[in-house]
């Protein structure tokens, strides 16, 4: 289920990113998180089960589409079809826009489907 993202919970959404290939940086992490906190069109929602927040999914949302920022899943849950399952609530979630991606997560969304 998608969660969406409040401030309180940084620590979670930090710990999430930062498995991103490019997220190890502390520095870009923070501004990463001031983007989702300051930007009202970056929207972060955590994937949660059994009341564990196993993955994050990041998008910006524009006029026609919404791009996948950031998409992250705990190595633990991997091959179980979290990330797919992510991507499919957050196209529900968003179904009169089309879906892009970055060119850091576009491998990700490939590899799912």
């Amino acid at each position: 289920m998608l969660v969406k993202y409040r401030n309180s919970q940084n620590k979670v959404a930090l710990g999430l990113l930062s498995l991103m290939p490019k997220g190890h940086e502390l520095k870009h992490l923070q501004q990463t998180m001031l983007r989702y906190q300051q930007n009202k069109n970056w929207e972060m929602y955590f994937w949660q089960e059994e009341g564990k927040y196993i993955g994050i999914i990041g998008i910006e949302v524009q006029k026609q589409e919404f791009v996948i920022q950031h998409l992250a899943v705990l190595p633990s849950f991997r091959g179980e079809g979290v990330g797919k399952a992510i991507v499919n609530e957050i196209q529900k979630m968003y179904s009169g826009l089309k879906m892009m991606t970055t060119e850091e997560t576009e491998a990700f969304v490939t590899s799912i489907y």
